[in-house]
């Protein structure tokens, strides 16, 4: 694998993540049953860099996402 596709990849994996939390997030007010955008962790999971601070707060919906646009992205290859 070459930089260029691995970094494509990360990219897919990452608007995966998004794409699956936001979807759960209107599944559950759609249906109105709080299980898709349930937090899985007690506190999100949060990397610092220098004065950014970003966290990451993983839930069902999310990693139905991530596995899905994972899949796709390999299967396409």
């Amino acid at each position: 694998m070459n930089k260029g596709r691995i970094g494509n990849l990360f990219l897919i994996l990452i608007l995966g993540l998004f794409v699956g939390a936001v979807a759960g997030v209107i599944l559950d007010r759609l249906i109105q049953v709080e299980f898709f955008a349930r937090e899985l962790l007690d506190k999100p999971f949060t990397l610092e860099l220098y004065i950014i601070q970003v966290g990451i707060q993983l839930t069902p919906a999310s990693i139905i996402g991530l596995v899905v646009s994972g899949y796709l992205a390999l299967k396409k290859g």
